[in-house]
């Protein structure tokens, strides 16, 4: 089974000028251990760089130039980070960094969804036969029904989907800071005139 590489992430904020609430950024992904160390800063500061050189970064988007700086920690998922109301606690936390931890801790939510909805899928024919009552289970229904994973499965799906829904409820929404730093970045891209 392959090692899952361990990553960190950090956010370049693109104007420190602009006031908190109208900052956005480009949310980075350093491969690496440690978490908020000064080689992994120094690594998203080559990032953010090298994606400016290439023009997936807008110069305009950066006024003041791209330094160590603009670059911003985002905690990974801890005891503190569980619920948007403990990264809202946080007053040290710019809106884009809120805003992009939210955006991975739905992520990790969502593939928890998706993959206990994937192992339930064969239980389907039996949840919609028993909330029906259209009709009796079949005989390998009720063998499906009475193993031990049946009941864990159903209750992972149900506790997956509510810990989504109790999560995204209490975001602040400035997850769309992200969105809209990369739709900006696109469309700057997509607008370029080709020199060639």
């Amino acid at each position: 089974m392959a090692k899952a590489k361990t990553v960190t992430h950090f956010v370049a904020v693109s104007d420190l000028s602009k006031p908190i609430a109208e900052q956005e950024g480009v949310l980075l992904e350093v491969e690496g251990r440690g978490g908020d160390t000064e080689k992994n800063r120094a690594k998203a500061l080559e990032m953010v760089n090298q994606m400016w050189e290439n023009g997936q970064v807008e110069a305009e988007k950066f006024p003041d130039g791209i330094s160590l700086e603009h670059i911003f920690f985002v905690p990974p998922h801890s005891s503190q980070l569980q619920s948007p109301q403990a990264i809202n606690a946080d007053p040290h936390l710019l809106p884009v960094v809120q805003g992009a931890q939210e955006i991975i801790e739905l992520t990790k939510l969502q593939i928890e969804v998706q993959e206990a909805a994937e192992e339930a899928a064969p239980y389907t024919p039996i949840i919609e036969a028993v909330l029906d009552r259209a009709r009796p289970l079949t005989p390998e229904e009720k063998d499906l029904a009475k193993e031990k994973k049946y009941g864990k499965i159903i209750e992972r799906v149900g506790f997956a989907i509510a810990s989504q829904e109790e999560y995204s409820d209490n975001c602040t929404g400035n997850g769309k800071l992200i969105l809209n730093a990369i739709a900006w970045q696109l469309g700057q891209r997509n607008d370029t005139p080709d020199e060639s």
